[in-house]
């Protein structure tokens, strides 16, 4: 205990540094890159906030876009009505109104606790995909909020650092909840509901604080969501948002919350950097698919039958993935010489085929994800291995 709050608060020193040295660093790049950055930190908060729900309680929400969209519009409403932001400084306005989102979202997301109490895996995934889709199309059939088209929010703040210090708020929330004995409840609910309640654990008040907590969370990146854009609109908040950031927390690692901080930031930038992409071969995407098919077979193989030592797996890993490359340069030029694969496609509109390419691959050969139940640390990267929090 005697260097806990010199730890604690030079951890905090050097996250609110960082984000104010991201921010000028991000000050010298075009918009679209500033963009990205921003965007990428409010997908760590969501991926983050519903990794409590998904990974760590163990339930299954699919409508997680919801309470982001809750989040946005009423940031929307209080601007519009309030005139904002009455001579407040800009993060100051801000952090009100992402006090404000959170609270409305929480109260969201406790309407969607407490009547699904009682439902547990598929069951529960349709409740809340169903209340992901009624509050946009109940926001899309409102005139007053701006009906499908949208409506602006004024005024429009870039504070790039304050996004990032939200997303590191999260992540030290959740991750703070999970090493502690607080944290204990939810593990126990998430492996075995009837157990952790014949232990004396309070298995709804556990379900609600979870949902309550991480939609607040994702209630406040909606709120500097709405801010950043200067607009908010019905489409912004899709069914396929909510599979999106459900996906970051499977490919990261359910329970994980460094995985799905490290998914998000993946997930979202490289399929957006991908729209930069020119024109490719169709013989040559034929020929990759080929060999990336062969590769993942292959690789299952060595996942299965070798047991040997981790040098011996990974040169054959790393042996099968340039294998794989070269399998796929033959396979592109031979293929060339079929009239009908003589075309080129525009490199864009693979980004979501890569995308879902990635998630089927991973779940082939890693289906726990990245981390797993596992959070990054420097033991990690220097080999040591910590026992996962719960299989």
């Amino acid at each position: 205990m005697k260097g806990f709050w010199p730890v604690r608060l030079g951890s905090v020193a050097l996250a609110i540094g960082g984000c104010l040295l991201l921010d000028v660093v991000a000050r010298g790049m075009d918009s679209f890159a500033q963009r990205l950055i921003m965007l990428a930190a409010l997908y760590v908060v969501l991926a983050v906030s519903l990794n409590l729900i998904n990974g760590i309680t163990g339930q299954f929400s699919m409508g997680h876009a919801a309470f982001y969209q809750v989040g946005a519009y009423t940031t929307m409403v209080l601007a519009e009505s309030l005139k904002a932001p009455h001579g407040l400084p800009g993060p100051v306005w801000l952090l009100l109104m992402m006090v404000a989102g959170a609270i409305t979202a929480s109260i969201a997301g406790l309407m969607v606790g407490l009547p699904s109490l009682r439902l547990r895996g598929d069951y529960l995934a349709i409740v809340t995909l169903g209340f992901g889709e009624i509050v946009r199309i109940v926001v899309q059939n409102q005139p007053s909020l701006g009906g499908a088209y949208g409506k602006n929010v004024a005024p429009q703040f870039q504070y790039i650092w304050l996004t990032w210090l939200l997303a590191i708020v999260a992540i030290a929330v959740c991750r703070n909840l999970l090493k502690t004995a607080h944290g204990l409840p939810f593990l126990a609910v998430r492996e075995d509901e009837t157990a952790a309640l014949a232990m004396g654990v309070n298995v709804t008040r556990t379900k609600v604080v979870a949902f309550v907590l991480g939609s607040a969370f994702a209630g406040a990146a909606g709120a500097l969501f709405a801010h950043f854009e200067g607009f908010v609109s019905p489409n912004q908040f899709t069914m396929a948002q909510s599979f999106i950031i459900v996906t970051m927390v499977v490919l990261g690692g359910t329970g994980s919350i460094t995985g799905s901080a490290v998914a998000a930031v993946l997930l979202f930038y490289l399929p957006e950097k991908m729209r930069d992409l020119s024109n490719v071969s169709l013989a040559g995407v034929a020929g990759a698919a080929l060999a990336l098919v062969v590769a993942v077979v292959i690789l299952r193989k060595i996942g299965e039958n070798y047991h040997g030592s981790l040098g011996g797996k990974t040169l054959r890993v790393v042996g099968t993935i340039i294998g794989g490359i070269v399998l796929a340069m033959i396979l592109g030029a031979v293929m060339r010489a079929v009239p009908a694969l003589q075309t080129d496609v525009e490199g864009s509109k693979l980004r979501l085929v890569v995308f879902a390419v990635t998630l089927v691959v991973l779940m082939l050969l890693r289906p726990q994800g990245i981390f797993g139940h596992r959070e990054f640390s420097w033991d990690m990267l220097k080999g040591k291995r910590k026992p996962e929090v719960a299989a």
